[in-house]
């Protein structure tokens, strides 16, 4: 797998498929805990490793945080630091931590642990290890 340091940080380690993956469920998570229906570009350069890892798809991950998400207007700023469920088959990305600006004002912030937008998509006999 190709090293890209400056462009992924501590995230380099992620291949496009897993990439691609992990982005669109924190988006869509994002969007669901926003009510809002925003595209967001990714910031992954200041990403850093704070906990557990694992393989999936294309490549390897941890928890990350210093990730960064700008929409398009660069008005909506968001900085968090995600987590992810990984058993079998089952793979969830999502925010553990976020905080979302918008023009420089706080507009939303989530305290550590899992939402329950992204708790009801996890299988119920994957939930005793989240409670």
């Amino acid at each position: 797998m190709e090293s890209n340091w400056d462009k992924y940080g501590f995230s380099c380690t992620m291949g496009p498929k897993l990439r691609e993956l992990v982005q669109i469920q924190l988006v869509d998570e994002l969007n669901s805990l926003l009510g809002m229906s925003i595209k967001f570009d990714f910031d992954w350069s200041k990403s850093c490793i704070e906990g557990h890892n694992g393989m999936f798809l294309d490549g390897s991950l941890e928890n990350y945080s210093g990730i960064i998400l700008i929409d398009k207007q660069a008005s909506i700023k968001a900085d968090g630091w995600m987590d992810f469920i990984q058993e079998g088959d089952f793979f969830l990305a999502y925010w553990d931590q976020i905080t979302v600006c918008h023009n420089n004002k706080e507009l939303f912030s989530k305290d550590f642990g899992i939402s329950s937008i992204a708790f009801d998509l996890v299988p119920e006999e994957l939930r005793w290890h989240l409670k």
